[in-house]
């Protein structure tokens, strides 16, 4: 049997600062990303044996990155080292963070605060850097090359047929957006509700100014309420 793995050869990391990705340069190590395993034990008397649902997952895990240290350069900008780079960032500040697997076709984007240290020193060996991410969410997964998603809006649901056009919304991979207004113009007899996810109403509801995560490429469907509320 002819196996189709691939190596981890050109693994990236990279941090997004005032809108532009800045590589961490000869990364080493990456670490395990995704979802730790949560589980409910629901076990019963009637149990023939121990049973669990799953429960909300976990992606809170520190990730560990190792990479060469890279001298720093006086009046080098952010690309200049890798010692460098993390001196352009701001030691509190949140982080836009991207994992580039080349031969998977994949990269993961997420939000997280980070840390790092400088490795202990040896003869022969080069000098490492740990780079470490706290996640503050949950990681994107998406093919590799795509940066951003399309948030559209149809005035048609199965609550009734609105009318006129929204301009869609051009949104990172992992970004957030805030459900605007509507700007369509409602059927007769109503007024607009909320947003749906589904033009039948039963998917993920969305009220003006809530937060929708940049998972994927959404359209949200106007959902339409009789003018007097009911």
């Amino acid at each position: 049997m002819t196996t189709r793995a691939t190596s981890a050869k050109g693994l990236q990391l990279a941090v997004q600062i005032n809108d532009v990705w800045h590589y961490f340069g000869e990364v080493k190590a990456v670490p395990a990303i995704g979802e730790s395993p949560q589980k409910i034990d629901v076990t019963h008397l009637g149990s023939a044996s121990h049973e669990y649902i799953k429960d909300i997952p976990d992606y809170s895990g520190d990730l560990a990155f190792t990479m060469n240290a890279q001298p720093f350069i006086s009046g080098g900008n952010a690309d200049a080292s890798n010692l460098n780079l993390i001196e352009s960032m701001d030691k509190n500040g949140t982080y836009q963070f991207m994992i580039v697997y080349p031969a998977l076709n994949q990269q993961v984007t997420l939000y997280g605060d980070w840390s790092w240290e400088m490795g202990a020193g040896n003869v022969s060996s080069a000098m490492e850097i740990t780079f470490t991410i706290i996640p503050r969410s949950a990681p994107v997964f998406t093919a590799y090359g795509v940066t951003s998603y399309t948030l559209a809006f149809n005035p048609v649901s199965a609550s009734g047929t609105g009318t006129g056009t929204m301009a869609s919304q051009t949104v990172a991979v992992g970004g957030t957006v805030s459900a605007p207004a509507s700007t369509f113009t409602a059927p007769t007899g109503k007024i607009f509700g909320s947003w749906n996810t589904q033009a039948d109403g039963m998917g993920v509801t969305y009220q003006v100014g809530d937060t929708i995560t940049m998972d994927t490429s959404y359209t949200l469907y106007a959902i339409w309420v009789a003018d007097n509320g009911e």
